[in-house]
């Protein structure tokens, strides 16, 4: 098959949307199929086919969206939220973007997000099947991030997108069935087929990344927590600073990692002053050496507000390390609680430092965990397992089509 893997996000970027199609390409490639990537640039300045040296310089097909958007709301509406006219502006920018690139040669597109689900929808020929895989509820996560407001026209919008998105879709994946129920309708008002299809990485090339570890940093005798997620409100630093302030005035055998980049990184660097953290707190930034550096690590933190199907637990399983994470979204689907790992309510700086404290404090708990979450994680996260039933799925979804075209 010649297959499209679509993303309004970039590609490549830190962050779980481009660590998936990333893997979904090489297990598809691996298989024989022929595979592009079509996003957004790391720089976010240009679209690109991934690899393939094709881009179209973004503001060649923005900037007179942007214009003739911007004229039109604010002629008919001037009190229109500009957000909203520039997120309008970024889709139809987005889908001309696809419309040069071309999909007509595709025999599957699979979309990454709503964006790029409505996009591909309005300009593919009919018969193309077209798939798409939730990694998030759109107008959750905006409103989590404080980008839009609980009543307001922006979440409205947001909402219009998720919900046309889904329609767009010959096919719907989601990796978790959290995310899949918060999608689910009465009986009778559903018209999307849907599957859960959990994320899967490459576990065996992580392992022999890991293999190569050799100690590099001098943690003194210190127990090492590590927090590897995006500096983005929805991953919760605040509530770790919060923790980690409390269990400072208990313990100081412990330093943290912060090893992620983000909006929110000049505000949490100015947190950890206020707290009085800075002996204690390092922001590592974007890491690329995750294997190795998660063997550093003594703990594993995971405070997020809201979340999906976090490709840090799974890598935190296999690296074999405890893991103490928030109960959002699809986590408690991750962690068997006391078992692979601690959950705590989310959102809860109390908790969350009694369960730092207690796992510092219990070497034969936090190997105890480690051992069980390992075999969980090598069992539950093979890149195999998630490629065979996506590809089940392509080849189901293929002749669906084929079938209702005759």
């Amino acid at each position: 098959m010649k297959i499209a893997l679509v993303s309004y996000w970039c590609i490549p970027y830190s962050g779980g949307v481009s660590t998936y199609t990333l893997a979904l390409r090489k297990g598809l490639e691996d298989l024989g199929h022929e595979v592009d990537i079509i996003s957004h640039n790391e720089t976010g300045m240009k679209y690109h086919i991934v690899d393939k040296g094709k881009t179209i310089d973004k503001p060649l097909v923005s900037a007179a969206v942007k214009r003739q958007i911007g004229t039109r709301y604010n002629h008919k509406m001037p009190s229109f939220d500009p957000w909203l006219a520039d997120m309008e502006s970024e889709r139809i920018a987005f889908r001309q973007a696809l419309s040069l690139f071309g999909l007509e040669n595709y025999d599957l597109i699979h979309a990454q997000d709503v964006i790029s689900a409505i996009g591909a929808h309005e300009v593919k020929p009919p018969h193309i099947p077209l798939l798409l895989t939730l990694h998030g509820d759109l107008a959750a996560e905006w409103m989590h991030q404080n980008v839009v407001s609980k009543r307001s026209l922006s979440r409205e919008w947001a909402k219009a997108l998720d919900h046309y998105g889904r329609l767009a879709a010959d096919q719907v994946i989601f990796p978790s069935r959290w995310l899949k129920g918060q999608y689910d309708v009465k009986p009778g008002r559903t018209n999307f087929t849907a599957a859960v299809i959990a994320y899967g990485f490459d576990t065996m090339k992580f392992l022999h990344q890991s293999a190569l570890y050799t100690p590099a940093f001098h943690k003194n005798g210190l127990k090492l927590i590590l927090c590897p997620a995006r500096l983005d409100p929805v991953k919760g630093h605040r509530v770790l600073l919060q923790a980690l302030s409390k269990l400072k005035e208990t313990r100081s055998d412990w330093i943290c990692w912060l090893a992620g980049d983000g909006p929110l990184r000049s505000q949490l660097e100015q947190s950890v002053s206020r707290l009085g953290l800075g002996q204690q707190v390092s922001f590592l930034g974007h890491r690329n050496n995750m294997a190795l550096l998660l063997q550093e690590a003594d703990l594993i933190v995971l405070p997020s507000i809201h979340d999906n199907l976090p490709f840090a637990v799974m890598e935190a399983q296999v690296a074999g390390k405890p893991i103490i994470a928030s109960d959002t979204g699809g986590i408690p689907e991750m962690i068997d609680n006391g078992k692979t790992g601690v959950l705590f309510p989310s959102g809860n700086a109390d908790l969350l430092c009694g369960g730092l404290n207690q796992l510092l404090g219990d070497e034969d708990q936090r190997k105890k965990l480690a051992n069980q979450a390992r075999y969980q994680g090598l069992r539950n996260w093979s890149l195999q397992t998630m490629i065979n039933r996506t590809v089940l799925l392509y080849e189901r979804t293929i002749a669906s089509k084929r079938a209702d075209s005759l």
